[in-house]
Order: structure tokens, then sequence, then C-alpha cells
């Protein structure tokens, strides 16, 4: 019986205090730096290789940025265009890794155009107060202290 209690108080000790990640939530926003016909949205991600779902020029796709970028590097959007094709492209200033999405057709609507910046603002990842974490300490501690003088024999 006592062993599966300390198995109890083990187990009440990790389900309390929360995960913390080893990823980072980032909210994405994008800002024009010249005239643009349309604005790329504004996305939740999780890094590393975050998948950014993107709607810009009434055509919705996603990119995955590459697993060496950061939330803190410096980022430029920009449109791209070939023949009769166009294209979103997420430059990283910082490293010099550029990620392009797929390729479009120039269709009816004409050629999209437009530049700006792509900014990650990281959300705070939860973490248990010091408040909570002392008194989980101190209940271990105590329920510890009254279980180990139960179980030893008193000297006569």
């Amino acid at each position: 019986m006592r062993k599966s209690l300390w198995i109890l108080v083990l187990l009440a000790g990790v389900v309390v205090a929360p995960n913390a990640h080893g990823q980072t939530d980032a909210d994405v926003s994008f800002t024009c730096a010249t005239a643009c016909v349309s604005m790329p949205t504004d996305p939740l991600v999780t890094f590393p290789s975050p998948t950014i779902p993107i709607t810009f020029f009434s055509e919705t796709f996603s990119m995955t940025l590459d697993p060496s970028d950061k939330p803190t590097d410096t980022y430029t959007w920009d449109v791209g265009s070939s023949g009769s094709s166009w294209y979103f492209e997420i430059d990283d200033d910082t490293d010099g890794i550029f990620d392009r999405g797929p390729w479009y057709e120039i269709g009816g609507f004409g050629a999209p155009y437009g530049n700006g910046d792509v900014d990650f603002t990281c959300l705070p990842t939860p973490e248990p107060s010091s408040g909570s974490l002392m008194l989980l300490g101190v209940g271990i501690a105590f329920l510890a202290w009254k279980f180990m003088g139960r179980s030893r024999p008193q000297a006569t």
C-alpha cells in the first residue's frame, strides 16, 4: 500500500506541474513596404520549421520555412514572376535562406506585386509559478517525512 501511495504522490507532481515545450509559438505579421495588391494573412505558427498558411492574391497555400530559421531572424516577403507565372517568397535576411511558395499562372486579375517585412512575435511559454512549485515541494517533503517516520521501527 505504501509503495502505491508514493507512485500517486509522484504522479500528482507530474500532472500538476505543466510541461514546458521545446517549441516556440509565434504570431506572424506581414507588413507592406511598397504598394501591395494584396496582403498576406497573419497566422500563428510553431518553430522550428513553421508551416505558414498564406492567403495572397486570391490564392491559398502553405509555406514551410527552413529548419534553421529562428523567430528572432529578420525576414522579408516578396512576389516574383517569370514569364506567365508568379510566386510568393519569404527571405531570411539573417542567414540568407529563402523559401519559395508554389507557382501560379498569371490570370485575369493581372500579376500580383508587393513586398514587405515579416515579423514573428514570440508568445510566452506557460511555466509554473514559483509559489506553486514551492507548495508542491513542501507538500512532498511533508509526506516523505510523515511516511518515512512510520516505516522505521521505534527504538526501545
